[in-house]
């Protein structure tokens, strides 16, 4: 058998392998998801350290260009390789510190601002009610408006109380869950740390492997392409995650300088919670807010109004000020596009959605714009010109 005809079989078996995987798909929707729900779960703690390895390699560069310009101002050498594992080290310490730095001071703060809301929430309410009265009296033409509303008021919050009452098993099973799920998440998210930190010491080696495994499998013309899109991905996925977290860190900074001119309370946990939460795009920007916001509220509801007009305006002055600067060209896309992306990734594949959708879709949109789109344009313009059509 010769080696086109060889190749000819291996691509009719690829063909009817695929065709079968679809069919079984199509027609077992349910045990599919189940069985790619486990594959996931299997592969967590390596997905997890992919993704820590790739946002770790970020910081590791930058302090490896630190390093060598360090050495170049003092005429010495420095061998990357060599200090690799060095700055490896510093960078899962700060990554460790500022997730734990995060995490210490946010958490306590939503739990203390829980407590408080939970025991200010009748005097609030009372307050809230005599707002109503003495309003009816200062505006008699209102008075018919605001009773109906404090009897609908009224029966929303019994309806609250008893749904409340009915559902506390329900609740305590969801927290139980919860709790679970946390631990999951810990236990992959160490994992993940430790498999990041091993694919960033021998990243090289991994690399030249893969690309040989590659060569070897594929046509030469499929692994060109290949390779193109892969570069692409890498280069992608890199300028978003360094310029978003660039943003991200100038938007709490910027959070935390207006709340210590304007004599805001919890300044250093609400400025880290606006910087995790920016890194998540729309979204993002819209849960910090709101919860630091709450968290002000248990202080002062006045300050909290005033904090979310100032944390809009900083974002705003980041978004359209900053960021273009940031980043130009390299991810510009259609605002539909982006709008969509975001969307449809976060409906289906939830927070990892949220963050990867943006620049995988660019990916996408760069190919079609540099490869497709001029061959579409080149073949209808070579149809339609007048040698085309004499010899037609």
């Amino acid at each position: 058998m010769s080696n086109s005809e060889k190749r000819r079989l291996f691509e009719i078996i690829g063909i009817i392998v695929f065709s079968g995987l679809v069919l079984f798909v199509a027609l077992n929707t349910a045990e599919a998801k189940k069985l790619l729900n486990y594959v996931i779960a299997v592969f967590n703690p390596f997905i997890y350290g992919f993704c820590i390895a790739f946002i770790l390699n970020l910081v590791s560069k930058q302090i490896d260009n630190s390093f060598a310009k360090h050495a170049r101002k003092k005429g010495t050498d420095y061998d990357i390789k060599k200090h690799r594992k060095l700055s490896i080290f510093i960078s899962v310490m700060v990554f460790i510190a500022f997730a734990a730095l995060t995490v210490g001071m946010i958490i306590p703060n939503l739990k203390n601002t829980i407590v408080s809301l939970y025991k200010q929430a009748p005097g609030l309410w009372d307050k809230f009610l005599g707002f109503l009265d003495t309003l009816k009296i200062k505006q008699p033409k209102l008075a018919s408006y605001i009773t109906t509303l404090e009897n609908n008021l009224d029966t929303y919050y019994d309806k609250a109380v008893t749904s409340l009452k009915s559902n506390v098993s329900n609740i305590a099973g969801t927290a139980l869950e919860k709790i679970k799920s946390a631990s999951n998440v810990l236990l992959n998210f160490g994992l993940g740390l430790i498999i990041a930190f091993a694919i960033l010491v021998f990243k090289e080696e991994l690399v030249r492997e893969f690309y040989v495994l590659l060569k070897k499998l594929l046509p030469e013309k499929h692994y060109g392409r290949l390779c193109y899109v892969l570069g692409l991905a890498n280069k992608k996925f890199q300028i978003y995650f360094k310029y978003n977290l660039i943003q991200a860190l100038i938007t709490g900074a910027g959070t935390l300088l207006v709340m210590l001119v304007s004599g805001m309370p919890y300044k250093i946990s609400i400025s880290l919670l606006i910087t995790v939460t920016q890194l998540i795009p729309i979204i993002g920007a819209i849960v910090g807010t709101v919860v630091s916001a709450l968290l002000i509220a248990a202080v002062s509801p006045i300050k909290a109004i005033v904090f979310i007009v100032l944390c809009i305006i900083v974002q705003q002055v980041v978004e359209k000020l900053i960021n273009p600067h940031l980043m130009g060209k390299e991810l510009e896309m259609p605002g539909v596009l982006t709008f969509l992306a975001i969307v449809i990734g976060g409906k289906q594949f939830g927070l990892i959605g949220l963050i990867c959708s943006v620049p995988f879709v660019s990916i996408f949109y760069d190919i079609y714009m540099q490869k497709l789109r001029p061959r579409i344009y080149n073949n209808k313009a070579q149809k339609t010109s007048p040698e085309h059509t004499e010899n037609e």
